[in-house]
């Protein structure tokens, strides 16, 4: 009776989270990779994955989510920035030139555009091409 109990209480508790914890070595190779090279000054403090996507949590504070391809989703620094380096070099071009002496904090790509917030509170929608939709202070 405690080990049905048990097991009530965990898939319980796993349904109400949302998710279910991982090792950081269940994520896709291209997740791997992608941290290692922009994130290589933290580590992988928390997995946890859903139906659609993988969040993981480094241990300076940013939070990522990865589809279950691997491919990233979103990136929000609570307490660093986040390199230009993240997007494609002639974007990361666009923005270091549009946008002097600032970074982002956080960002989501979409199906035909980035949703890009700066240290500023300047919030960019660029499209795939490098184009400016839509700047606006949050």
């Amino acid at each position: 009776m405690k080990f049905k109990f048990l097991i009530i209480s965990i898939l319980i508790s796993k349904c109400l989270s949302g998710g279910f914890i991982l090792s950081p070595d269940a994520l896709p190779q291209l997740a791997k990779e992608f941290i290692a090279k922009h994130f290589s000054n933290a580590q992988i403090g928390m997995v946890q994955m859903d139906k659609n996507t993988y969040e993981v949590y480094l241990t300076d504070g940013t939070e990522l989510e990865f589809y279950i391809d691997g491919n990233w989703k979103e990136i929000e620094a609570k307490f660093n920035v986040i390199s230009f380096n993240i997007l494609p070099p002639n974007l990361a071009s666009i923005m270091q030139n549009n946008f002097p002496n600032t970074a982002i904090i956080e960002i989501k790509r979409k199906a035909n555009y980035y949703k890009i917030e700066l240290t500023n509170h300047l919030e960019v929608i660029m499209d795939f091409n490098g184009t400016i939709l839509n700047a606006k202070y949050d």
